[in-house]
């Protein structure tokens, strides 16, 4: 048994689909790309704007672990790295027909957590008070970062991260349509999930999460995987599944 949340592909994608062979065949990825900015990033945007105005706190997570983490002012590199797992999902999706499907059926499902995240955000707001452990940057060349990160940023983005939540999906994703299956592939895995660590590594080290946030980000994202992802994506590779996938994309 598992969830069906946007296991069917929504209407929005029809135009796109019928004609998926344009922009150099790249016409779903552009259309993934534009949904993630108006349907995700915009809406994460002024829930975080909402959560800041209203400044209510529903419980406080730091351990003493978040306060003794050494900031690492490197570090907000792999943290802004998030910023390519998008595209990649978007762009690598695109081997087969099958593979085209499920790259439309994942970021749907991947649009719903980020609703559900946002939700949270809403219902059970956690200020993340780590900035004031962030020392050191004031004059050096990272110091417009953090003052661009935390623009862009209130700290009212506390559990479960996005950040873990998306960049995980990702990692699961390209996994799942790309095992290893030879040494080139074993070497890209490896290297994907070195990028992946140093991201995770890095919420916490720039001071932008507490423990509690990645602790329930990647328990969210693996039960969201196993009992929701997978299955959908598995189904879509078999008759049935594709069946209902192409009456629904190309009726009129």
């Amino acid at each position: 048994m598992h969830l069906k949340w946007g296991s069917l592909p929504w209407k929005i994608w029809r135009p796109h689909w019928k004609n998926r062979d344009s922009f150099g065949g790249r016409r779903i990825t552009y259309a993934i790309l534009i949904a993630l900015t108006f349907l995700a990033a915009i809406p994460y945007t002024a829930v975080n704007r909402l959560a800041n105005y209203r400044d209510l706190v529903a419980f406080d997570p730091t351990t003493q672990l978040d306060i003794d983490v050494p900031f690492i002012a490197w570090m907000i590199i792999p943290y802004l790295t998030l910023y390519l797992y998008y595209p990649a999902a978007a762009w690598l999706g695109s081997a087969n027909e099958t593979m085209w499907k499920q790259n439309l059926v994942f970021h749907q499902m991947m649009l719903i957590t980020c609703w559900w995240v946002n939700l949270i955000f809403i219902l059970l707001p956690v200020e993340i008070d780590l900035r004031h452990l962030i020392v050191g940057v004031e004059g050096t060349h990272w110091e417009p970062w953090y003052e661009f990160l935390h623009g862009a940023d209130e700290p009212w983005n506390a559990w479960p991260s996005l950040h873990i939540v998306q960049s995980t999906q990702v990692v699961l994703i390209l996994r799942y349509w790309y095992p290893t299956t030879t040494s080139k592939r074993r070497i890209l895995h490896a290297c994907l999930l070195i990028m992946w660590i140093l991201l995770v590594l890095s919420t916490m080290v720039i001071k932008q999460h507490y423990i509690w946030d990645i602790a329930t980000a990647l328990l969210l994202t693996a039960l969201g995987w196993v009992y929701w992802m997978k299955p959908n994506l598995e189904r879509l590779k078999t008759d049935e599944g594709n069946k209902q996938f192409d009456e629904l994309m190309l009726a009129d």
